[in-house]
């Protein structure tokens, strides 16, 4: 499976940002499974964004911090997880 990640270094801070199915945002229990596996995967803190409805998950600082910044310039790049 692929998907896009964006690891982020910010005020000293870095964390990654990982674009999801928005049904995952919706799921309470498969976007904290989500993001935990993010978490642990990118070696970092990290957020969930949804694809198409941009409604994003996680820590309240990276959460606000995405609400001010225009996702499509962060540094994404394409990642390949087996299952």
């Amino acid at each position: 499976m692929k998907g896009q990640v964006a690891l982020v270094r910010e005020q000293g801070q870095t964390f990654a940002v990982v674009v999801v199915q928005d049904r995952v945002i919706r799921d309470p229990q498969l976007r904290d499974d989500v993001l935990a596996f993010a978490a642990q995967q990118f070696g970092a803190r990290a957020a969930l964004i949804g694809e198409r409805s941009r409604e994003t998950y996680g820590p309240n600082d990276i959460v606000r911090w995405l609400s001010s910044v225009y996702v499509e310039q962060l540094p994404w790049r394409e990642f390949w997880m087996n299952n």
